[in-house]
C-alpha cells in the first residue's frame, strides 16, 4: 500500500500585527503566527481565547424552548415521577447521558437511562425502541440527549401514550422535527456561538438552567447543587465529538479538563470517581497530565469502543459506578474491546485499500465508494476517515449484512458537501443523513454500482478545477533551538486543541538524522537528532514503509509532552518528511 506524497503548504506571511500579538501577550514569535492565522488577531479576541472563563458562558436560558424544558422537569421531580434519559451510543451520546443522570439525581430526580444498541437498535428514538423503553422503564418524562430532533413518529407516539418528551440535541434537522413539549436544540436558534455546541454541551447547558431557575425559586437543593465536579464528563464529549473548539466549547473543554486533571491528581482533597480512575488505569496514562489529545486518541476511542463492538452500557455503567471492583472489570472490557476494534479497524482498512488503489488517480477526482459483506459496521466510520487522510478523496465505506441491506459511513474534505450530494442521490438510498462533512446511508446491496457511479459523478463536476493532492499544511516553522521547554509552554496556552483548533503542525529544515530506525513491525518510523538542548526523538505512526532519503531532510511534526518511565520530556510526533530542497 503506497502512501501518496503530500504537497507542503506553508503558511501564509504574517504582517506586523502578527508580532505585535505575539508581544502584548509574551508569546514566541512563531505562537502570534498562529493566533493571527486563526484568526485572533484583535487583541481582545485573543485575550479571550487565550483566557477562557467560565463566567463567559451565555446564559442557558438562550436556548429555544428551554424554560418550558426546565419547568417540565421540576414538575416532574416534584411529582416524584421516573424520568428516562435517552442517550446515544458514542462518546457524546454517553457523555451526555451520565451528566445528566447524575445531576438530576443531585437535584433529588428519580432517575433511569437508556442507550440504544448501534446494530440492533439504530440510532435514535424509534417507534420500536420507544416501545420497548414504555415496556422495561415506565417513564413519566422522557429526556433525549444528543438525539431526537428528527424522531417525529416515536414523539408522536409517545404524545398518544400519554408521555411528554423533551429532546436534547445539536444535530442538524433534514426534515420536520420532532412534535416534543420542548425542542432544547441550538441549530434552531438564532445564536450563533450556541449552534457549535455538542450533545454534552446542550445538557450541561440544561443542568445549568434547572440550576439557575431553581435557586431562583427558592429550592434548597438547587442552592446546594455544584456540578463543576462534573464537569470532566463534558469535556470528554466535546472534545470526542469534534465540535469546533471555539468559544463556549473551549471554555467547557478547558474548564472540564481542568477539573479532570484536578479529580486524578487528588488536589485539595480531591478524588475522582471510581470509574474514571479505572478508565484512566486501564489505558496507561494515569501518571501524566491529560490533555484534550488524551481524551480524543485514548481515552475516547476506549469510551467508543463499547458502542461499536459491545454495547454502550457498558461505558456508561462505568462513568456511573461507585465499587472499584466493578469499574475495574468494566474498564477491562472497554481494553479489550478498544484492541477488537484496532484489529478489525486495520483488516476493514487493507481491504478498503486493496480494492481502490487500482482505481484512484492522484489527479482525477472522484468519491472513494468501498463495500463488503460482513465488514463490522462499528468502525467503517473510522476507516472512512482513514481513507480520506490517506487519499485526500470523499470516502464511503460500506458494510452489507446477510440481507443485502448496506449501512455506510461518509466522510469528506473542504468543497464537497456531503448532504447536499447525498440528496441528489438519494433515489437509490434507503435513508440518510448526517452533516458536510460526515454523514451516514443505508443502501440495499443492487443499487450500490448506479450510487457508486452518480455519487461520483456528483463529485467530478464540483471538484474539477480542485487541487486533489494530499497536503501537509505547515503552521509555522521552526529551528532546533526553539524545542525547548519554554516554548513547549507557550504552546500550551492555545490548549485545548480539538476541530477548529488543531494541535499545530512545525516545520524545520535541514535536520541531519543521526539515527533512523523502523519500529512497531515495521509499521512506524523513529528518528533521532541533534539539538541544541540534546539529542531529540521524533515518532512517525504509519511512516515505518516511507524509504530514508539521502541527506538533510526537512520534518513536519506535532509538539507533545510524553511520560517515559516517571519522566516527562518533548515528544516529536512526526507527520511527514521530505528531502531538504
Amino acid at each position: 500500500m503506497q502512501r501518496v506524497p503530500r504537497v507542503w503548504i506553508n503558511p501564509q506571511p504574517p504582517p506586523s500585527d502578527a508580532a505585535e500579538l505575539a508581544q502584548a501577550f509574551q508569546l514566541p514569535a512563531a505562537i502570534g503566527e498562529v493566533l493571527w492565522r486563526r484568526g485572533l488577531e484583535d487583541p481582545e479576541e485573543a485575550e479571550l481565547f487565550l483566557n477562557p472563563r467560565l463566567e463567559r458562558l451565555t446564559d442557558p436560558l438562550l436556548l429555544p424552548d428551554m424554560e418550558s424544558a426546565v419547568k417540565r422537569i421540576w414538575e416532574a421531580i416534584d411529582a416524584g415521577d421516573n424520568i428516562l434519559v435517552f442517550g446515544d451510543y458514542d462518546v457524546d451520546g454517553i457523555t451526555s447521558t451520565a451528566f445528566l443522570v447524575q445531576v438530576l439525581r443531585m437535584l433529588g430526580a428519580q432517575v433511569c437511562s437508556y442507550l440504544p444498541h448501534r446494530i440492533e437498535d439504530g440510532y435514535g428514538l424509534s417507534e420500536e425502541v420507544l416501545a420497548s423503553c414504555l415496556t422495561e422503564k415506565k417513564p413519566g418524562l422522557l429526556i433525549t440527549v444528543d438525539c431526537g430532533t428528527g424522531s417525529v413518529d416515536a414523539v408522536e407516539r409517545a404524545r398518544k401514550e400519554g408521555l411528554d418528551v423533551i429532546v436534547t440535541d445539536h444535530h442538524e434537522s433534514s426534515g420536520p422535527c420532532a412534535p416534543a413539549l420542548a425542542l432544547v436544540n441550538p441549530k434552531l436558534g438564532d445564536n450563533e456561538e450556541l449552534q457549535t455546541l455538542a450533545g454534552v454541551g446542550v445538557a450541561f447547558k440544561l443542568c445549568h438552567a434547572l440550576i439557575k431557575i431553581g435557586r431562583l425559586e427558592g429550592r434548597p437543593i438547587a442552592e446546594h447543587a455544584d456540578m463543576r465536579p462534573l464537569m470532566y464528563l463534558v469535556a470528554l464529549g466535546t472534545v470526542a465529538d469534534m465540535v469546533p473548539l471555539r468559544g463556549e466549547n473551549r471554555i467547557l473543554a478547558r474548564f472540564g479538563i481542568m477539573v479532570l486533571n484536578r479529580l486524578l491528581s487528588g488536589e485539595n482533597g480531591a478524588e475522582a470517581p471510581v470509574g474514571l480512575q479505572a478508565l484512566v488505569r486501564s489505558a496507561g496514562v494515569e501518571y501524566q497530565t491529560l490533555t484534550s489529545y488524551h481524551i480524543g486518541f485514548v481515552l475516547g476511542p476506549r469510551i467508543n469502543a463499547a458502542g461499536r463492538i459491545l454495547s454502550p452500557e457498558v461505558a456508561l455503567r462505568l462513568l456511573l459506578c461507585d465499587d472499584s471492583r466493578e469499574a475495574e472489570g468494566l474498564a477491562r472490557k472497554l481494553e479489550e474491546a478498544n484492541k477488537q476494534r484496532q484489529a478489525i479497524e486495520e483488516g476493514i482498512l487493507n481491504d478498503a485499500v486493496t480494492a481502490l488503489e487500482p482505481q484512484y488517480h492522484p489527479d482525477e477526482p472522484g468519491v472513494m465508494v468501498v463495500a463488503q459483506r460482513n465488514w463490522h459496521p462499528g468502525v467503517v466510520g473510522i476507516v472512512a476517515s482513514r481513507l480520506v487522510r490517506r487519499y485526500h478523496r470523499p470516502a464511503i465505506v460500506i458494510s452489507v449484512d446477510e440481507n443485502g441491506v448496506g449501512r455506510g459511513s461518509c466522510r469528506s474534505i473542504e468543497g464537497f458537501d456531503l448532504i447536499t450530494h447525498l440528496q441528489e442521490v438519494s433515489r437509490y438510498l434507503l435513508q440518510h443523513g448526517g452533516h458536510r462533512m460526515a454523514a451516514g446511508l443505508d443502501i440495499e446491496e443492487q443499487h450500490l454500482d448506479s450510487f457508486r457511479v452518480e455519487i461520483d459523478a456528483c463529485a467530478k463536476k464540483v471538484m474539477i478545477n480542485e487541487d486533489l493532492r494530499p497536503r501537509q499544511q505547515i503552521d509555522g516553522w521552526l529551528t532546533l533551538e526553539d524545542l525547548s521547554e519554554d516554548f513547549m509552554a507557550a504552546q500550551d496556552r492555545l490548549m485545548p486543541f480539538g476541530h477548529d483548533n488543531p494541535t499545530p503542525v512545525w516545520g524545520i529544515r535541514r535536520i541531519r538524522v543521526d539515527k533512523w530506525q523502523v519500529v512497531g513491525k515495521g509499521r512506524h518510523l523513529r528518528l533521532l537528532f541533534r539539538t541544541p538542548h540534546g539529542m531529540q526523538d521524533a515518532i512517525g505512526f504509519g511512516l515505518g514503509e516511507r524509504h530514508q532519503p539521502q541527506g538533510y531532510i526537512d520534518i513536519a511534526f506535532q509538539l507533545r509532552r510524553n511520560v517515559f518511565r516517571g519522566e516527562e520530556r518533548l515528544q516529536l510526533m512526526l507527520q511527514d518528511f521530505r528531502p531538504t530542497e
